[in-house]
């Protein structure tokens, strides 16, 4: 059975839907950042929010606006947006400093987030992190027909076999500009951990290296699962998870 959900308003009107599981007696908190087009019921949430609850963490997960009971609809929303959303879990929802798990876009907006807000994050745990998305893995791979539909209709249809097709837009590909961190150093300090499946089909595992060269903290440590893919959802790849969460408290 799901659990029960909260809303918080937010500035522009929306609403944003989040699970808050918190007790003052406990010492850690967790907050949870899924990826494009997940919601805060997905697999690796759920899993969290169960290790998190026999464990004595705190844990928030939330969905962005335009994704699941969050309200909006997907296409009239970017990064900027998306992180703002994330800014307000943060600021009025969240208690105390926090470790960031970011999975796929929800590693580029963690991080996004941890370098607005120095002083609440104690560590980030990203799972195929999509830095710089909208650009590297999207723009560049768009053929030159697909650009050409994009600045003609504003969108295109994004088609694919695990969901239901949906649209990628002029605006989000132009915003994701705004937010680029893989061009300059990313001045963080705090414990990074990084997980990558190397048979992910989404977001190549270079990127991941790449990253860890950009990341200022001399605390940084990389797991590559040879056989993982993009979703890294089994129990064997939630183990790595959890023990890279355990890794980040030691540290803290």
């Amino acid at each position: 059975m799901k659990k029960l959900y909260d809303t918080l308003k937010i500035v522009n009107g929306n609403s944003l839907a989040y699970i808050y599981d918190y007790s003052a007696k406990n010492k850690h908190n967790l907050v949870w950042f899924g990826g494009l087009n997940s919601d805060m019921y997905g697999t690796k949430a759920e899993a969290i929010s169960e290790y998190a609850s026999l464990n004595n963490l705190n844990f928030c997960r939330f969905d962005y606006c335009g994704h699941g009971l969050s309200s909006g609809n997907f296409e009239d929303f970017n990064i900027s947006d998306w992180l703002n959303d994330s800014i307000s879990i943060l600021d009025n929802i969240c208690m105390g400093q926090q470790i960031f798990i970011g999975s796929s876009m929800g590693g580029w907006i963690s991080l996004l987030l941890a370098l607005k807000r120095k002083k609440r994050v104690n560590g980030l745990v990203l799972i195929a992190p999509a830095v710089d998305m909208t650009e590297i893995l999207m723009w560049n791979n768009f053929s030159n027909k697909e650009k050409e539909l994009l600045e003609e209709k504003g969108y295109i249809e994004i088609f694919s076999d695990d969901y239901p097709s949906y649209k990628i837009t002029k605006n989000i590909i132009n915003d994701g500009r705004n937010h680029l961190l893989m061009n300059e150093q990313i001045a963080l300090e705090c414990p990074v951990n990084i997980i990558h499946g190397m048979e992910d089909d989404a977001v190549p595992w270079s990127l991941s290296i790449e990253l860890s060269k950009k990341i200022s903290s001399n605390s940084i440590t990389q797991s590559y699962i040879k056989d993982g893919d993009h979703a890294l959802s089994r129990l064997s790849d939630l183990d790595i998870i959890f023990f890279s969460i355990e890794q980040i408290i030691k540290k803290i």
